[in-house]
């Protein structure tokens, strides 16, 4: 999977909004994920939830293109920065 559909964004953002994070939103809507993506979703809210600290509907895309492209500064640069701001927000 190259980019992260509409589709499975939306599917994934709304799992964590009702589950607590990721993984849980994940296996909460797990069904409706095609079965060639469903392994990689997985790894990709795992990461989202051990790297990162969380995702929006709105930075969600960026966040599948760093996980995508983990070598790629031009990708992973705005991850760490979202997880720097989180941080900051869990620690205050």
């Amino acid at each position: 999977m190259k980019q992260l559909s509409e589709l499975n964004a939306s599917l994934l953002t709304k799992g964590a909004s009702i589950t607590g994070t990721f993984v849980e939103g994940y296996w909460y809507s797990e069904e409706e994920f095609y079965c060639n993506e469903a392994d990689e979703l997985l790894k990709f809210c795992e990461y989202i939830d051990n790297e990162i600290g969380g995702a929006a509907k709105g930075n969600i895309q960026m966040l599948f293109l760093a996980f995508k492209n983990p070598t790629d500064v031009f990708f992973t640069y705005p991850a760490q920065q979202l997880k720097e701001r989180i941080l900051e927000i869990k620690n205050f």
